[in-house]
């Protein structure tokens, strides 16, 4: 069953005016959905994606402040959509209100809550806002209370970058405080290039600039920003809580600087951004779009010289040019780490393009007596047999659709003794394929990333 993932905005107003916001170029005061309007949406999704999974993201601006909210997610539940997800994308501060948590808990599958700061003064610099923060403390508190699932999306940018820990320390205590153990899962990321716009018209006093870079932490500083983010990582970790800086395209080497690991883009696969459909107040499903398409992450990109001579320079995106003005350098990445590294992302990726569900994939793994690092290295000898090196090796991988990965991963499975991974995986894109001739959009193919990546040369 083919998982169609839609980002729907049916509105831009915001009490935050977050300067790294990915939506500011858009004039809050004119992009308003109706009840009427949100409600005919969600009946052509019933219509168009029959069938199909839907993984259903609620977004904004803030979707909370609808006065409609509960009326029409009511509504969506009457719907026939299969939903495998629900997610409601909140700044928690209206979820103050423990009778509105309440009712849109009992609705959604999990909450995505953009966590930013962990003391007040952080709060005020980052919102640019008047609201209080014991709103947020509190409406952090009831997502827990009465959502089944939380994650939390934290911009490290020039206020927090230093408080990383002290956040996840703040959100740790807020799940304490609901009295339950919610599950939960921390994203970070770094602010991705937008230039303002038309927005400037309506926040002029506010925004001071034509682009959001002055929000980015200082590219000399980024080792301690490695450091602090490892800090929060490794508390989350004691906690059960996973930690990831999402990959919003950002050069490799940035990323690896910051993580220690590699982004998906960095050998050529799909992110989650090349994935998602769109929708908004002036697109209710009348065309296909992707998130990247509609708020690219590859605006303004160049390639340093520097990076003729990096592994992975055939698909890395490259990096911003306003963001080397702010002390962002590039430096070709370790080849024979980046090698080391390429086996374990071809497995988990071939996975999660088969169980897109994490609950289900857990559930077959955790079954499992596999030894999984003698299938990865038997699924990357497969899909890789013959190449001379990594270069070579990722461009055999890439030479193969996705569900000849998932194919080649059975055929490992069996030949390793673990015949029963390898029925569930058979299961599953035995459903998937009874499903490929139905009508659906092409430009949501699991495979839209692309492969090569051609920008302006600086030195």
């Amino acid at each position: 069953m083919k998982t169609i993932s839609i980002i729907f905005k049916s509105l831009y107003a915001c009490k935050h005016q977050c300067g790294f916001c990915h939506v500011l170029h858009v004039p809050r005061n004119t992009s308003h959905m109706s009840t009427a309007e949100v409600k005919a949406t969600f009946d052509v999704i019933e219509r168009k994606y029959a069938g199909h999974r839907v993984d259903l993201d609620m977004s904004g601006g803030e979707f909370s402040m609808r006065k409609d909210a509960v009326e029409v997610m009511r509504y969506l539940r009457t719907k026939q959509i299969h939903l495998s997800s629900l997610v409601l994308d909140t700044m928690a501060v209206p979820l103050a209100d423990e009778s509105l948590a309440r009712s849109l808990g009992e609705l959604f599958t999990k909450a995505n809550v953009s966590v930013h700061a962990d003391i007040a003064s952080v709060h005020a610099e980052v919102s640019a806002s008047k609201t209080e923060f014991e709103d947020l403390r509190a409406g952090l508190v009831n997502i827990f209370r009465y959502f089944p699932a939380v994650f939390t999306n934290t911009s490290i940018n020039k206020f927090n970058w230093h408080r990383l820990r002290e956040i996840a320390k703040f959100v740790l205590k807020a799940r304490r405080d609901s009295g339950r153990d919610t599950p939960l899962h921390c994203a970070y990321y770094l602010p991705v290039y937008r230039l303002y716009g038309e927005a400037q018209k309506e926040n002029s006093r506010r925004l001071q600039d034509v682009d959001n870079t002055q929000f980015l932490p200082p590219g000399e500083r980024l080792d301690e920003v490695a450091v602090e983010f490892d800090r929060a990582r490794d508390l989350l970790a004691t906690h059960g809580a996973a930690a990831e800086l999402r990959d919003f395209n950002y050069p490799a080497c940035v990323y690896r600087r910051v993580t220690g690991n590699y982004p998906d883009n960095s050998f050529g696969l799909p992110n989650f951004i090349s994935n998602a459909y769109f929708t908004d107040f002036e697109h209710p499903m009348q065309r296909a779009h992707t998130l990247e398409e509609v708020y690219p992450s590859m605006f303004g990109r160049v390639k340093d010289s520097a990076c003729a001579s990096c592994v992975a320079d055939p698909v890395c995106p490259g990096i911003t040019a306003e963001w080397r003005k702010q002390g962002y350098a590039v430096k070709p990445i370790d080849e024979a780490e980046y090698a080391a590294a390429f086996p374990a992302v071809l497995l988990s990726k071939t996975l999660q393009s088969v169980f897109y569900e994490p609950g289900r994939m857990a559930e077959v793994l955790n079954a499992s007596t596999c030894d999984w690092s003698l299938i990865r290295d038997a699924l990357f000898a497969r899909l890789t047999a013959g190449a001379e090196n990594v270069r070579a090796a990722r461009e055999r991988v890439l030479s193969h659709t996705v569900e000849e990965r998932a194919r080649s991963l059975s055929e490992v499975l069996r030949e390793q003794g673990s015949g029963d991974v390898a029925h569930v995986l058979d299961e599953e894109l035995a459903r998937l394929r009874r499903l490929e001739a139905e009508a659906v959009p092409e430009s949501f193919s699991s495979e839209g990333a692309k492969r090569a990546v051609r920008l302006p040369l600086v030195s």
